[in-house]
């Protein structure tokens, strides 16, 4: 039930409308320097309150004495029995009227007695004496009429209404018709098989509040069988499939029954189709001898006040049904190269039923597919390409499935995978080629590579080619120190970006290996008559390629495959 709407209220504190001026009880009681005011809202069912003024000397205490008058004159007030507290509580008998509150200040000097002003006018509450009622017939078409009904405590009132449709006798399933504002309303088949009501409001104005009261319940509205929505079918129009029909909605009370018959026609003009023989239900097997033909289904709900048949839309022609076939090939685009994504389209397939599609990525070994595995959970549109992947070959097959049977496709196959990386500069090494001495390689520098993380491996080789080389165990850091085993062969290092690039190598200096060299003993005199004048060093500068070392001794040479500058 929707809340009644309130008209304005006015809070007011009174002023002086007719001033009184103090009543003394006797020569030595209080003066009133303030009068009592009343504060409250003026309207049945509110509270006033009053202040006892402001009094000279302050009394002992106050007694309190409400009135009631007919007017804002005086002669027409009268005392309201037993109304002697500070507040009065406005009942539906004090509507139209005014008041005003009596304060008589105590001492023990004795008493004097003050009034209010007299207040405005109090606003009444409608009240509905003879409900709101609804004529007319309960079916669809005609036009029901909503009385205003009768009220008290409303002056000159202005109404407003409001339908309002109920899904059951429980009122709190009313909701509001929209638009339906009047007091006639037309029924249609919206409202057929709820219930109606309606209800009728009191503008709230200078004399009274607003007010809100509801019609009791109509019946149900009833109607014979209005189509709101046709049947459909649903389904494959081919051979061997199951056609599905809804009946479509209707708008009957009572309810209706319902019966359906299938039709099948010879082409789009209604007037060949024909009832097919025992198709009373709502779905229907599409057989051999329907190919070429079309279908609907007739829907029938009857009451006890009509019947309405309803035809859905005609089917497609039923055709064959068919084993899936690849159209148009599947297809891989993208580049093959390690960390790129290859990206793969099912192509176009046809066949009745339509096939459902999915796809495999195959590995194979060669360019001509000739030998191809399957990976496994590679089953998505997309194939990300790793480092390991490089040098192989990629495709994917289609496979094509519906009830009739199952086909496959392959797509085109891209390949082999290259590195993303370039080498631009292999690397190198710096040494001196005798045994305890430390090596340190420079990697190479490659284009493309991301975040690089380079690896290392030191190799023994036998001769200057590289063909005999072996990995040095343990010997996988940037620096290595060369051992005893090295003694009479050549080194290099392997280098290369862990996961994006192939090894690179250094150059093999054609020098071999030599032993570390041997000090010369020195013969011990008992006392040499003098020590020796040191040598005198000097600083040479040694290159090799891009490389320069600088080399100082008492004889400095340059360093095995260096040349003095």
């Amino acid at each position: 039930m929707r809340r009644q709407r309130v008209a304005p209220i006015f809070t007011f504190l009174l002023s002086s409308i007719l001033i009184f001026s103090a009543l003394p009880a006797s020569a030595t009681g209080p003066t009133a320097t303030s009068v009592p005011t009343i504060s409250g809202t003026l309207a049945v069912g509110q509270t006033l309150t009053t202040s006892p003024g402001v009094w000279t000397p302050a009394p002992a205490s106050y007694t309190y004495q409400w009135w009631s008058c007919s007017s804002q004159v005086l002669s027409t007030c009268s005392i309201i029995s037993g109304a002697t507290n500070a507040t009065y509580t406005l009942t539906n008998s004090d509507g139209g009227n005014y008041f005003y509150a009596q304060v008589t200040a105590l001492s023990a000097g004795g008493g004097t007695t003050a009034n209010s002003a007299i207040s405005g006018r109090v606003l009444t509450q409608p009240t509905v004496v003879v409900a709101p009622t609804i004529t007319g017939s309960v079916l669809v078409g005609t036009t029901l009429t909503l009385s205003s009904g009768t009220w008290s405590g409303a002056t000159s009132p202005a109404f407003s209404y409001q339908w309002q449709k109920c899904s059951s006798t429980d009122v709190s399933t009313c909701t509001n018709i929209s638009g339906a504002t009047s007091t006639g309303f037309t029924v249609t088949s919206a409202e057929v098989g709820s219930y109606l009501r309606g209800q009728v409001s009191v503008a709230a104005n200078a004399f009274n509040l607003a007010g809100s009261t509801f019609s009791g319940l109509t019946s149900q509205i009833s109607s014979e069988p209005i189509t709101l929505s046709l049947p459909a079918i649903t389904g494959l129009i081919a051979a061997d499939e199951v056609l599905t029909a809804t009946r479509g909605t209707f708008a009957a009370f009572p309810l209706p029954t319902f019966t359906q018959q299938w039709q099948v026609c010879t082409s789009t003009d209604i007037t060949t189709c024909a009832p097919i023989d025992g198709a009373t239900g709502l779905t229907y097997t599409v057989k051999e001898s329907d190919v070429g033909k079309y279908f609907r289904i007739m829907v029938t709900a009857s009451n006890n006040l009509g019947v309405k048949g309803s035809p859905s839309a005609l089917t497609t022609v039923a055709v064959k049904t068919a084993l899936p076939a690849n159209t148009l090939a599947p297809a891989i685009t993208g580049s093959p190269v390690d960390r790129q994504t290859l990206t793969l389209t099912l192509g176009t397939w046809s066949g009745v039923p339509t096939p459902t599609t999915a796809a495999q990525w195959q590995l194979c070994t060669d360019a001509a597919g000739a030998n191809c595995s399957d990976i496994s959970g590679a089953t998505n549109a997309t194939l990300k390409l790793t480092f390991a992947d490089l040098g192989k070959y990629f495709r994917a097959k289609v496979t094509a499935t519906n009830r009739i049977g199952v086909v496959s496709a392959n797509s085109n196959l891209l390949g082999p995978v290259v590195a993303a990386t370039k080498l631009d500069r292999a690397p190198s090494t710096f040494g001196f080629l005798q045994v305890g001495q430390e090596w340190i390689a420079t990697p190479g520098i490659w284009s493309g590579a991301l975040a690089p993380t380079y690896s290392y491996q030191w190799q023994r080789c036998a001769d200057e080619k590289g063909a005999t080389c072996t990995d040095i165990a343990g010997a996988t850091k940037k620096e290595y120190t060369i051992q005893g085993a090295d003694k009479g062969f050549y080194i290099r290092v392997k280098n290369w970006i862990a996961d994006q690039t192939l090894p690179a190598y250094s150059e093999i200096l054609a020098v071999k290996i030599a032993a570390k060299p041997e000090l010369p003993k020195v013969e011990e005199t008992a006392e040499p008559s003098a020590k020796p004048a040191p040598a005198k060093r000097i600083t040479i500068t040694c290159v090799k390629g891009k490389t320069t070392k600088r080399v100082t001794a008492a004889n400095p040479k340059c360093p095995t495959g260096f040349k003095k500058k």
